[in-house]
């Protein structure tokens, strides 16, 4: 048997050499209509195995409208696209040359297209379908044009009709809103013969329902999935990919030599890999082929993540390091948690007011005029947590109960800032955010270390007033801050996990309702649902390991956010309520093996 010409992929110059690990190839081999992925944080969901979806739609479904759902637009726009277009660029897809955002594409007349490729000229920059209004949109130049929406405003994609859906952290998507979504995927026609065709692509970590607003459905696809079926795909796929790299690696040899041999054994070469291309789009059409569900770790990307970022992750002992690195289904009992009484009535969801949503383009910067439950007239309750890493800032109002005199604190935003940014940077994002207010008063709520330091000029809580209360050349903003926490002594772990307990339960008329919004102040929420209790001596504590992590993790991952909510909740008044009430823990919360 003749040997088989490998490709020099340092010299090359028939193909474009990009990088996929091999759990992506996979996906790409097996190129399903419809794929559901639960994996690993650092798995490079959206980097890797979603841009290269992306190109591929772009060559494969030319002028085809495509949609892509996120959970909220403030996390498809502040998370989830930066890292579609860093993706694309590391394809060496650049904007302006291969894709526009939220503007009309370039004119070509029919003369300027001549020199395209045949298939390339009827959709170059030009989408099949009508196009209104380019907001939340990126048109490729192959005419495939993406709308962007999200769950918490189901209008932005109403009235449409796609080919493909996308959907990024879907275990924030209920089912109930997917199968409303996936009406719309109705097609076009002419697009039929695609694999792709009406498809569906969602990427996940694993879900904990014991979080609220985390869907477990995802799970339900493997039972669709047929296995024999698949690995059928993949073994054309990766005959077809053995003959095409023969045929580019024979016109490499036809490009060196310019033999008429060479051109006849490219052709062949080319002849064969078409035919192998036909055989495996054929295996990827046929009904059994339909669904790839796949669950997988973080070790699918090990050899970019390395064995230290491992290391590091098991180093920490978190309680969701089984679920977010290994996906593996959550555990965590009502027994381990140190804010059991936390439910689903402390958060809200509709929050967002969409006439002042729709004013916002794609990459543009919001504000808390998009908050529905955020009362301009009404002064601002801001709970602090001072740390050299990261700072956390809860941001909420005293409101009234509808129908009832009993008051809320409404926990409507979340900001941070990690190191190296400080508290200048979080008093600049405080004023960004809250600029629409005609309410400027502060009252702000905090640890004694922002007290702790002051006659030594080392005051961090007057440092924050002060970004709050002036611009960064020193003039007046219109905020008055008052600092609340002065001469506050320490709040004990386990004064604050039996206060959080009694507020929580909601018994004590004389403390207010708890309110979070779980999209505004989604870290927040995070970070209350994963804090840990431990047990020494009989003292209850906060598990506190979680501020460790590397600094990326911290605003979902560690208890830092869940401090800022105890200095916001723990004021002078509310505790002497907690103090002077003749409230016990309730009996029913085991907390007798927390900790060992």
């Amino acid at each position: 048997m003749p040997s088989r010409k490998k490709i020099n992929l340092d010299k090359t110059r028939s193909a474009d050499i990009l990088y996929q690990n091999k759990f992506a190839q996979i996906i790409s081999l097996v190129g399903a209509r419809k794929t559901f992925l639960e994996l690993g944080r650092g798995s490079a969901k959206t980097t890797e195995i979603l841009c290269s979806l992306l190109i591929e739609l772009v060559y494969e479904l030319p002028g085809a409208p495509i949609a892509w759902i996120a959970d909220t637009f403030s996390n498809l726009s502040s998370n989830i696209l930066p890292s579609v277009l860093e993706g694309l660029e590391r394809k060496g897809f650049r904007e302006g040359v291969h894709y526009v955002v939220e503007t009309a594409p370039p004119e070509f007349s029919d003369k300027e297209r001549e020199s395209l490729q045949e298939w390339l000229r009827p959709h170059f920059w030009n989408p099949v379908n009508h196009i209104i209004s380019y907001k939340r949109t990126i048109i490729f130049f192959t005419g495939l044009n993406i709308t962007f929406g999200s769950i918490d405003r189901p209008s932005t994609l109403a009235g449409r009709s796609f080919v493909f859906v996308i959907g990024d952290e879907a275990k924030y998507l209920k089912p109930a809103q997917i199968a409303n979504l996936l009406k719309a995927v109705r097609g076009y026609p002419q697009y039929k013969s695609s694999p792709y065709y009406r498809g569906q692509f969602f990427t996940s970590d694993v879900a904990d329902p014991s979080h609220v607003g985390e869907y477990d459905w995802m799970r339900s696809q493997a039972r669709n999935m047929n296995k024999e079926a698949i690995l059928l795909v993949i073994r054309a796929g990766l005959v077809y990919n053995e003959a095409l790299r023969e045929a580019i690696a024979a016109k490499d040899a036809w490009v060196d030599s310019g033999s008429e041999k060479a051109r006849k054994a490219y052709e062949a070469k080319l002849a064969v890999a078409s035919r192998w291309r036909e055989r495996w789009i054929r295996t990827r059409l046929q009904p059994d082929a339909d669904t790839l569900y796949l669950r997988a770790s973080s070790y699918v990307n090990a050899d970019i993540l390395g064995a230290d970022w491992f290391a590091d992750a098991f180093a920490a002992s978190l309680p969701d390091t089984q679920t977010a690195v290994l996906s593996m289904r959550s555990t965590l009992s009502t027994g381990d948690k140190f804010y059991p009484r936390l439910c689903e009535f402390h958060f809200f969801e509709d929050s967002i007011n969409e006439a002042e949503y729709d004013k916002i383009a794609l990459l543009g910067q919001e504000t808390c005029v998009v908050l529905k439950h955020c009362n301009p007239a009404l002064p601002l309750r801001l709970g602090v947590d001072f740390g050299g890493r990261m700072n956390s800032m809860s941001i909420a109002q005293l409101q009234k109960e509808s129908g009832s005199t009993r008051d809320i604190i409404r926990v409507i935003k979340f900001l941070y800032t990690l190191s190296p940014a400080y508290l200048k940077e979080l008093g600049e994002k405080f004023r960004t955010y809250f600029a629409p207010m005609t309410n400027r008063v502060v009252f702000m709520y905090y640890d004694r270390a922002g007290n702790a330091n002051k006659d030594v000029k080392k005051d961090y809580a007057g440092e924050l007033k002060n970004a709050i209360e002036r611009d960064e050349a020193g003039r007046p903003t219109g905020w008055t801050v008052h600092l609340m926490s002065r001469g506050q002594g320490t709040i004990y772990q386990s004064e604050e996990y039996h206060f959080m307990q009694i507020l929580m339960s909601e018994d004590n008329v004389r403390l207010p309702l708890l309110r979070i919004d779980m999209k505004a102040a989604k870290e927040l929420k995070n970070s209350l649902e994963r804090a840990r209790l431990i047990m020494k001596n009989g003292v209850v504590y906060k598990d506190k390991s979680t501020e460790k992590l590397e600094l990326s993790r911290l605003p979902n991952e560690s208890t830092n956010p869940s401090d800022s909510l105890k200095y916001l909740l723990m004021t002078k008044d509310w505790r002497k309520v907690v103090k002077s009430a003749r409230s016990v823990i309730p009996g029913n919360i085991d907390i007798s093996g927390a900790g060992k």
